[in-house]
């Protein structure tokens, strides 16, 4: 694992220091266990019902009208690992002037390629965009894979190092968020490339089950290591980093595949080994981008499901609520790109489509935002949110 620590102070090390300071500060104990207890109510059906039957919890990321409260400069003598800290940490501090359900804590990142490189595989830029270099060329090559290592050098031996480096330089007082890990369906398909993927999987299920047998195995290898270098501490959900999971429901794992697949497809070749991850963990949250309207019978039928996550202006947030088994959370996220017509919403539009499909179906929905220009925290904006999220509608 990557040290990024040399021993040596600079002047970035005292914009952290000030900055982790003003963090805590905008967060003490007794806030943070109130997102927690309201955020708990969207991962579990029987808690606080009453309590929290006022609004759908949202995590607002907003900047307060007088701009950045943690606005500190970021010193020409900080290394990459130390402005990725002072820009999150600043962001921390700026979102604390909304009494949203954001809990603060250290982003990790997203490469596609961090499980497949722990099988040999590297990024390569085709058409101006980045993808995971195939190591298979023909089915029978997923036998002599070489057996999956996190060294030096490799994307996801990176990971780990960047995560540990904020887990110990905050001294654990701040959390981490896992990295992306994209779902051993995923993983697989660009192992393996995935147009021929999806093409060879009705010709060769053998093969393709060992790859994803193999990849799973992976992907829950990682997540111990994940663990480990935050001393447990490490929230499991990456999409997006904001939102505070309670340690009996799992880790998060993405399937952007299911808005392409159909339902047989992924019943035989996704649900099982995200089941697999799922009975490991306590449990499993899965993201996809895309509309997968067509899969929620399909997710019904798993087992270890907490929760799924999706884009409102992407997947109909009110049919799958209708659709969904009450017990599975929906955390839902604003997005940019649009899928069998759905509007592309604003906050204010995404707020209400959940708030909708709560009140309506009884569905437990978690609404966020993703990143992008935060919105600016006046009072009126404010005052807008809340009304928008409001499961209570008067006549």
């Amino acid at each position: 694992m990557q040290n990024y620590e040399d021993g040596r102070r600079n002047a970035a090390d005292d914009v952290i220091d000030e900055l982790i300071g003003r963090v805590l500060e905008a967060y003490p104990a007794e806030r943070l266990a109130r997102i927690r207890s309201r955020s708990e109510f969207t991962w579990r059906s029987g808690h606080s019902a009453t309590e929290y039957g006022d609004r759908i919890s949202y995590a607002m990321l907003a900047r307060p009208p007088e701009g950045s409260s943690g606005g500190l400069p970021v010193p020409e003598d900080a290394s990459d690992i130390q402005r990725e800290m002072i820009w999150q940490l600043r962001d921390m501090a700026d979102f604390a002037c909304v009494d949203s359900e954001y809990y603060p804590g250290f982003s990790s990142g997203l490469e596609q390629v961090t499980v497949p490189s722990m099988f040999g595989c590297v990024k390569e830029c085709v058409d101006g965009s980045d993808h995971v270099k195939p190591v298979i060329r023909t089915p029978s090559d997923v036998y002599s894979l070489p057996p999956p290592e996190v060294r030096e050098g490799m994307v996801c031996h990176d990971f780990l190092g960047r995560m540990a480096y904020k887990h110990r330089r905050a001294g654990g007082r701040i959390p981490v968020y896992m990295t992306d890990i994209q779902g051993p369906f995923s993983c697989a398909a660009q192992m393996w490339g995935i147009q021929d993927f999806l093409a060879d999987l009705d010709e060769h299920p053998a093969e393709a089950h060992h790859l994803l047998g193999l990849c799973t195995d992976a992907i829950i290898a990682y997540f111990r290591d994940m663990y480990e270098v935050t001393g447990g501490t490490m929230i499991p959900i990456h999409c997006h980093p904001v939102i505070w999971v309670p340690e009996d429901c799992g880790v998060a794992v993405s399937d952007d595949f299911f808005a392409v697949v159909g339902a047989r497809t992924a019943e035989e070749f996704s649900v099982p080994y995200l089941e697999r991850i799922g009975a490991e963990f306590g449990g499993v949250t899965t993201h996809t981008c895309g509309n997968m309207n067509h899969l929620a019978g399909v997710m019904n039928g798993m087992r270890h499901l907490k929760a799924l996550n999706f884009s409102s202006s992407e997947t109909d947030v009110a049919r799958y609520a209708r659709e969904s088994d009450p017990r599975v959370s929906l955390i839902v996220h604003q997005g940019w790109m649009s899928c069998c017509g759905l509007p592309v919403l604003d906050d204010l539009g995404h707020l209400r489509v959940c708030a909708q499909a709560q009140r309506e179906t009884g569905a437990r929905v978690f609404c966020t935002f993703p990143g992008g220009t935060p919105k600016s925290a006046t009072p009126e904006n404010c005052a807008e949110w809340e009304k928008a999220a409001e499961l209570k509608i008067e006549n």
